[in-house]
């Protein structure tokens, strides 16, 4: 806006020019108060893509175009009243908002195949993975489900929920039964499983979807706040579907880096996709490699089961020391002895008490679960302490009691 000697505005018209990164001679424009031109001669002639009739209403200025690098013809366009995409470079668009409200586009970049959004007055958004508008086809829409080629995801313990391999499924219709969403390591193992008949998380919190008088609600569900994470869980709704697996292993520990498989499972048909999960770069910089990572899985598993396995000794422990809380003879004397074992097992009940065996290994498990790190010498002849100590203590209360039924 401009204004004369006479203190009268003019306004001007701002072009933004699009060159296409993967067709040399090609350009797009979209101008703040007009439709959206295309040259494919470098400018020499100009072909006008927005009639009003294609996809983008005549009266919705576009004030910014741009191409997706991964996949030619892939077009996002931001207009005075929202996004607007186009896969066949612009003969033909549709409305792109998702949970954007019709604000005006100020601009658009195409980010390690995310989408950037800046809006006037309602801040930044980012579209995480673009991979499957890069795999779009006609034939997948008459298809019973599609899984497309997940992206690459990190092992990482930041927002995990969002950096962790993103898994998206089409469906023409929600099926009769679950959606099951299967992670299988390069062995054939079973990593997890999830399924849509798993419950939602409670939404809650004015702002985040958990009010329905909130204006804001529909555009915030599923964000979260500081300190918080999102709950993964599988849907089975008609469209798309975006599952991110946070690489958890079902026991509760963190899966190493390397290559998987993912199988979804719908209404009786199940596809399967290769999966790749990435060191986090910030560790890789510091030293940690992913061998590192898979020995510290490794061991964290292990620390897993035995932490199992002396709970399951404690518990036996303790229901005998109730059935023979009365013993005599005989039995008083299995008591005692039982009294013996629990004081290596079991931590004193005072303050400050002698911890036993069971404190000692929980206390392991914490110590080498907490970051992604490489695994201390100390930590794996601790386990190997700890291991016999535990087979002994058994042995011992099998000899005392009989085998564990």
């Amino acid at each position: 806006i401009t204004r004369d000697i006479t203190g009268e505005e003019h306004y001007s018209t701002l072009y933004v020019i699009e060159e296409s990164p993967l067709e040399q001679g090609v350009i797009w424009t979209g101008a703040n108060d007009g439709p959206v031109y295309l040259t494919r001669d470098g400018g020499q002639t100009w072909t006008r893509l927005t009639d009003g009739a294609n996809g983008i209403p005549a009266d919705f200025p576009t004030r910014v175009v741009r191409e997706d690098p991964d996949r030619e013809g892939l077009l996002y366009a931001g207009t005075e009243f929202g996004l607007f995409i186009s896969f066949d470079n612009g003969t033909n668009w549709q409305s792109f908002g998702l949970n954007i409200p019709n604000i005006p586009i100020a601009d658009l970049k195409v980010f390690r195949k995310d989408l950037v959004v800046a809006t006037q007055g309602r801040a930044m958004w980012i579209l995480d993975n673009l991979s499957s508008l890069h795999q779009m086809n006609p034939s997948i829409a008459a298809a019973s489900m599609h899984l497309y080629r997940p992206r690459a995801g990190y092992r990482t313990r930041e927002a995990p929920h969002l950096l962790g391999p993103m898994i998206e499924y089409y469906l023409p219709s929600a099926p009769a039964g679950a959606v099951t969403v299967e992670i299988v390591d390069a062995a054939g193992q079973t990593v997890n499983r999830y399924s849509s008949d798993t419950p939602p998380p409670v939404a809650g919190g004015r702002g985040r979807g958990g009010d329905p008088d909130d204006p804001d609600a529909a555009m915030m569900f599923g964000r979260t706040g500081r300190g918080s994470a999102a709950i993964g869980r599988v849907t089975r709704e008609p469209g798309l579907n975006r599952f991110v697996w946070d690489v958890r292993h079902s026991a509760g520990v963190t899966a190493p880096p390397g290559r998987y498989q993912v199988r979804v499972t719908a209404g009786g048909t199940t596809l399967t996709e290769s999966l790749e999960v990435l060191i986090d770069p910030r560790v890789e910089a510091g030293g940690v490699t992913v061998a590192d990572l898979r020995e510290q899985y490794e061991h964290n598993m292990r620390m897993r089961e035995m932490v199992a396995e002396v709970g399951a000794v404690a518990t036996r422990i303790r229901r005998e020391q109730q059935r023979l809380q009365n013993a005599t003879g005989a039995l008083a004397r299995t008591a005692t002895s039982l009294e013996t074992i629990a004081a290596k097992v079991l931590t004193e009940p005072v303050r400050y008490g002698k911890p036993g065996i069971q404190a000692h290994i929980g206390y392991l498990a914490g110590m080498t679960s907490g970051a992604d790190m490489k695994i201390g010498r100390d930590a794996i002849e601790r386990y190997q302490v700890l291991r016999k100590e535990l087979d002994d203590i058994k042995a011992e209360l099998d000899r005392l009691l009989g085998p564990a039924g």
